[in-house]
């Protein structure tokens, strides 16, 4: 998703790395400083927690701003791990230690990243939460480092509004980020940012501003000399094209992409925008050389392993050898499409055990977390209860230690409970992952409509049964469109409308829904 393509971006640290740099003298303080803009520039995350990690010791003698921002850049690289836990205790850190300097700079540094975390676990109201927090902080304050931070936040934001259906405040928030975007002149943001607003426009069916947008997003990364999201914006503007069915148009675009993605030298690009240029032709009724991209993009797919890629090679395939009526040859892509495709879903029944493996070790994490929490709660209201007794002994102050006693002993009975709970819960979900490992066939979901919609308020429609049915089975939204002969577009209006009814954001939750409940 382009909201979080530059996920956990660090921004404004060179500024305070010079600054601090030339403050301090200690040893201590320049092997921090230098780390840190090492960080900047690493690549692979878990070097970057590597590198952080081994300077542990000697953060504790540096001063408490360059620390402040020690912590804020092992959480950013906890994020990027997706290791949220980690992430949110170097996180509150650095937050502590930005109250203790009275930096609001740092701080909303913090809860952007806090924020950008939330998204990447699909908690969008957290998010939200942190989001606005920085936005407190750093709306009419006229300091560049702040607007610089609040010009992100506002991009974040915006992807939040947008992921939560809310297109209406994706389009105004994003609107506030380009402008401010514009203000600070942050070229890469507003190419960024026009990029938002097309896909927010796409959704909202206003196809030409959708592509004003594209072509203007794509002037800025020319300029930028940057192919990844050039690779990008062509896609997308294909697709568009595609989605009106103006083929000609799509295949310029289409064929655009395929040419910076050759300078990327990446090859999953450069098999998909192969197939999609192969769509296009034979969408056109030119066989001969649908054909031959799609044999291209089969090529680079089985060279490269990537088994979507190349199943969906053989499903254009079988199509162009069904228009030239080659009926043998149509069967036998037919049946190597079926062959793969049955093979990936050993695959992401794998994948989704693993999923539901992680989920319960994280629930262990959480009771032991629950339970430490209430040991330390218990030892402070001991120390509490025994300071109580001995003002309460010196004055005769009876009627205090009752009712400390009687809010002890309800909160140890609600804590009591909520450990119960969670140990419940634990043992449900274990219990749920070895009858799946035991029968990992129950993955495939066998949705029943009528069944389903027993169980909801509001009853799904035939079209949003099919889509969810396929998104559950974890086909990708390209591949709905494919199969129910519909748009992307269109596919992400009925999941949009399908996740409503079950009251989930993602297909994820829609997964567990459907475990939980079927």
């Amino acid at each position: 998703m382009l909201y979080l393509h530059f996920f956990l971006k660090k921004i404004g640290l060179a500024l305070f790395l010079v600054v601090s740099l030339s403050a301090l003298s200690q040893t201590e303080s320049e092997e921090v400083t230098l780390a840190l803009e090492t960080f900047m520039t690493t690549e692979n995350p878990e070097e970057g927690v590597r590198n952080l990690l081994s300077l542990k010791n000697k953060v504790e003698n540096i001063s408490d701003s360059l620390r402040g921002h020690y912590y804020l850049n092992l959480g950013i690289a906890y994020g990027q791990l997706n290791q949220a836990d980690s992430s949110f205790l170097a996180l509150n850190q650095a937050e502590k230690l930005a109250q203790k300097t009275n930096s609001n700079f740092l701080l909303a540094m913090v809860n952007n990243t806090r924020g950008l975390v939330y998204m990447g676990k699909a908690e969008y109201e957290a998010s939200l939460e942190a989001y606005l927090k920085v936005m407190e902080l750093a709306e009419g304050k006229n300091d560049s480092l702040l607007d610089d931070v609040l010009s992100k936040t506002y991009g974040n934001l915006g992807g939040v509004y947008f992921q939560l259906g809310n297109l209406d405040k994706a389009l105004e928030t994003t609107q506030k980020c380009l402008a401010l975007s514009e203000k600070i002149k942050d070229t890469t943001d507003i190419a960024l940012n026009h990029l938002r607003l097309a896909m927010v426009y796409t959704n909202l069916d206003d196809i030409e501003r959708s592509i004003s947008h594209l072509n203007t997003a794509s002037t800025y990364f020319e300029g930028l000399n940057d192919a990844a999201m050039l690779v990008y914006a062509k896609n997308n503007l294909g697709k568009v094209y595609e989605n009106q069915g103006d083929f000609t148009s799509a295949y310029i675009h289409f064929k655009e992409a395929y040419t910076y993605a050759l300078t990327l030298g990446n090859q999953e690009e450069l098999a998909l925008t192969l197939l999609a240029m192969g769509r296009s032709k034979l969408a056109n009724k030119e066989i001969s050389s649908a054909t031959n991209y799609a044999q291209q993009a089969l090529e680079f797919s089985e060279q490269n392993g990537y088994a979507n890629s190349a199943k969906s090679a053989y499903n254009l395939l079988y199509e162009c050898a069904l228009k030239a009526n080659n009926i043998k040859q149509a069967l036998d892509y037919r049946n190597a499409f079926i062959v793969l495709s049955d093979s990936l879903s050993g695959v992401e029944v794998k994948e989704r055990v693993a999923a539901l493996e992680t989920q319960f070790e994280t629930t262990k994490k959480e009771k032991e977390i629950q339970r430490l929490t209430f040991e330390s709660q218990l030892k402070d209201a001991n120390l509490s209860k025994a300071r109580s007794t001995q003002i309460a002994l010196g004055v005769g102050a009876l009627a205090i230690i009752l009712i400390l006693i009687i809010s002890f002993v309800a909160k140890q009975k609600k804590d009591k409970a909520e450990r119960m709970a969670q140990a419940l819960q634990v043992e449900a979900l274990q219990k749920r992952f070895m009858e799946l490992q035991s029968s990992p066939a129950e993955l495939s979901v066998n949705l029943d409509m009528k069944e389903l919609n027993k169980k909801l308020q509001t009853e799904l429609s035939e079209r949003e049964f099919e889509a969810l049915k396929l998104c559950i089975e974890g086909k990708t939204n390209t591949d709905i469109a494919e199969q129910l002969f519909i748009s992307v577009s269109t596919v992400k209006f009925h999941l949009r409308n399908a996740y409503s009814k079950l009251d989930v954001t993602n297909r994820k939750e829609a997964f567990q829904f459907i475990l939980t409940s079927m």
